[in-house]
Formats: structure tokens, C-alpha cells, sequence
């Protein structure tokens, strides 16, 4: 009986922990950029020991936790500095900790001049240097499809400023999901320079959470998070009920 307390157990703490992961991709619908966050279970016995040690009992547990690096959809918005990568890739920022990567665009410019996040981080180059945008009377700021920046005047001679650093990440299960949209490279993981690709000047990408799957799963996970609190519920009735009878006699 124990056993299956333990059990119940943990499929409610797995539940709890995939509920609150679903609730993170609700809040973050209309996020720019945002990648929605999956999990993944497995068991915690295999083989002879759940079958010897359990009896036949398992326990489960979230093993994974990971990214849909899928598309989402891509919005006008005709803001110069807004920018959505069509295809494969990320930005590349320089973080408090070292490098990191987005596929959210809409960046600013502060007062130096320099590109930055809409929160701050500084946005690098293809020589992983930081990008200052000239002040120029009149001018406009272009986007190439390669992401090259172009400073253009008022009779739209075009001067080169930087090209924005787009790569790609071989095996994208080795990026961790950091703040605000942003990924770091985990050990043995390596960036490479993406060539499918086309940024897309005054868009940006939108979040590509599913909201109807989403609220499908949440559903879901309540029932069975339920499930196993009643399940929890009726071993403490049972086990009340054992330490009446221990006492009669």
C-alpha cells in the first residue's frame, strides 16, 4: 500500500510541475519570440526492480524539460527597428554571462547609438562585436535580407554600419531557456552559421504557442492531478481506518 501512496504521489508532483510549465506558455501568448516549453516523463524504475523492488508499481517523474523552436507566425509592424527572421536561426546578444541567442527582434537604440533589446542586452555582430547605429540628420536605418544594416541619407546613398550575427544551433536540445525569450549554449553544443534564412525588416516573429492545445493539455493535467489527489485522499482514509482497528484489539 505504501508503494502506491508513493506512486500516486508522484504523478500529482509530475501534474503540479507540467500545470505550472502549461500556466508559463498561457502567460507568455503574446510574448515576441517566445518558444513554447514542452516536458517530457519517464520512469523512475525499470525492468526487474520496479518489478521486484515495487511490486509492480511505478513511480514517475518529468524527465526533460525543452523548446518547440518552430515558427510562429510573422507580424507587420513597420517599425525600422523591428526585425523577424524568416527561416533558421537566432540573434546574437551579449548577455551578463556570456552570449546569447533569441529569435525575439524588436530591438531599440539607446542614446550611444548602440542596438540593443527591448531590455537592454546589446545585439552583436557577425564578428560578435557590438553594433552602434551613426547618427545621420535625416537618415534612415535598412535591413538587408542577410542581415546587413545600412544607414541611408536623405538621397538614399546607402552607407554599411554592421551585419547582424544570424546562426544556427546543431543540436537545439543543448539550449537553455534563459529570461525574457533568451537561450544560452549548454556544454557540447556549438553555433554554426545559418544560411536558410531571410530577415525581414519593420516584422516581428510572434510567440508560437498554441493556445487551444495549450488549454486542451491544461484540462487534461487538472483531471489527472485530480485524479491522484482522490487516489492520496482514499490511502489516508484507509490508513485512519487501519489505526481504528489496531486499537480494538
Amino acid at each position: 500500500m505504501v508503494s502506491g501512496k508513493y506512486s500516486a504521489l508522484a504523478g500529482a508532483i509530475s501534474r503540479e510541475q507540467t500545470i505550472a510549465n502549461i500556466s508559463a506558455n498561457l502567460a507568455n501568448i503574446n510574448t515576441t519570440g517566445y518558444k513554447n516549453s514542452l516536458v517530457s516523463f519517464e520512469s523512475v524504475l525499470r525492468g526487474k526492480q520496479q518489478a521486484n523492488e515495487a511490486g509492480g508499481i511505478n513511480y514517475n517523474r518529468i524527465k526533460n524539460s525543452f523548446s518547440d523552436f518552430s515558427p510562429g507566425a510573422i507580424r507587420q509592424t513597420e517599425d525600422p527597428l523591428d526585425m523577424a527572421i524568416n527561416g533558421d536561426g537566432f540573434f546574437k546578444l551579449r548577455g551578463p554571462n556570456g552570449v546569447l541567442y533569441t529569435r525575439r527582434g524588436d530591438f531599440a537604440m539607446n542614446g550611444d547609438g548602440l542596438l540593443t533589446t527591448s531590455n537592454g542586452l546589446p545585439v552583436l555582430d557577425e564578428r560578435g562585436a557590438e553594433i552602434f547605429i551613426p547618427d545621420i540628420d535625416g537618415g534612415k536605418i535598412a535591413i538587408g535580407d542577410d542581415g546587413m544594416i545600412y544607414m541611408l541619407d536623405r538621397e538614399d546613398n546607402s552607407e554599411e554600419v554592421a551585419k547582424l550575427a544570424i546562426v544556427d544551433i546543431r543540436d537545439k536540445l543543448k539550449l537553455k531557456r534563459e529570461q525574457d525569450t533568451t537561450f544560452s549554449l549548454q556544454n557540447g553544443a556549438a553555433e554554426t552559421n545559418s544560411e536558410n534564412y531571410r530577415v525581414i525588416q519593420g516584422n516581428l516573429e510572434l510567440s508560437n504557442v498554441n493556445m487551444s492545445a495549450e488549454m486542451a493539455k491544461l484540462i487534461d493535467s487538472h483531471r489527472i492531478f485530480e485524479t491522484y489527489h482522490k487516489v492520496l485522499k482514499s490511502y489516508s482514509a484507509i490508513t485512519e481506518q487501519q489505526e481504528e482497528l489496531g486499537t480494538v484489539a
